[in-house]
């Protein structure tokens, strides 16, 4: 339930509105998927001392992370049940679906099949908290970049359609794109994920994580980190960049639950 107490009454006002005229469903997806739960962002600009510069940005997008890892962490678990017996699966159950959708992965025509599953769950799976929060540092120059400051991009999601994200001062015309822009860091995160867990060009992330889990080893940035040549156009130096970042910053960066 919502505590009203803790909000402006001009917002307590505007969201019992909003529950009357939407619904209560409706109401809490909207508030889910938004940042109001949360603390104010920082102005991440205005540290002086950069280790306390580097401590608020960590504590502030590592909720977002946790959140996101142990939802994903509940769809793994129910499909991990019910991948115990394929043949019994209905193809039209809603977990499934939603999942199929969710991760880009399309249903089989007729049945369920192990091979199928297998490639799902190499999907519905977690991701470290010290790549997350790495790779947000380094995209996002700690969350002082433009992209960051104006449209919650922690990530430097490219997109390629004008007015779909923010362009850069420097337009290309010939290979034109924008970086993407989120309502919310909730959206943000929640891209940047479903980037990492369904793109083909992080195959190989998928594949060290899901090797690492069969041989019953910890799912490690470090180990993760080599599946990303293809996040940037400079490839082993930004994997390395990034191993840097995490190395370094071992001490500031919140451990992982999931």
């Amino acid at each position: 339930m919502l505590n009203l107490k803790t909000l402006t009454p001009l917002f307590a006002v505007v969201l019992l509105l909003g529950l009357l005229w939407v619904g209560k469903d409706s109401l809490h997806n909207f508030i889910e998927h938004n940042d109001f739960s949360h603390p104010a962002k920082p102005n991440f600009g205005a540290f002086l001392n950069i280790d306390e510069k580097k401590k608020a940005f960590f504590d502030y997008l590592y909720p977002f992370v946790e959140e996101t890892n142990q939802q994903i962490l509940e769809d793994r678990q129910q499909l991990k049940i019910l991948s115990k017996d394929p043949a019994k699966i209905d193809i039209d159950n809603d977990l499934i679906t939603t999942l199929s959708q969710q991760y880009d992965l399309p249903l089989p025509k007729k049945t369920i099949t192990q091979q199928w599953l297998t490639e799902l769950l190499k999907r519905v799976n977690v991701i470290p908290a010290q790549l997350v929060l790495g790779q947000a540092a380094l995209e996002s120059s700690w969350g002082t970049s433009r992209f960051a400051e104006k449209g919650n991009s922690y990530f430097g999601e490219w997109c390629f359609t004008k007015g779909c994200g923010i362009p850069p001062l420097d337009i290309d015309l010939e290979h034109y794109h924008e970086v993407k822009s989120f309502p919310s860091v909730h959206a943000a995160v929640a891209s940047y994920f479903n980037n990492i867990n369904t793109n083909d060009a992080y195959s190989e992330l998928r594949n060290i994580r899901a090797q690492l889990q069969q041989d019953n080893q910890p799912i490690t940035a470090q180990a993760l980190a080599h599946g990303l040549l293809e996040y940037s156009q400079i490839g082993h130096q930004y994997i390395q960049r990034l191993l840097d970042l995490i190395n370094s910053n071992k001490d500031l960066i919140p451990t992982s639950s999931s």
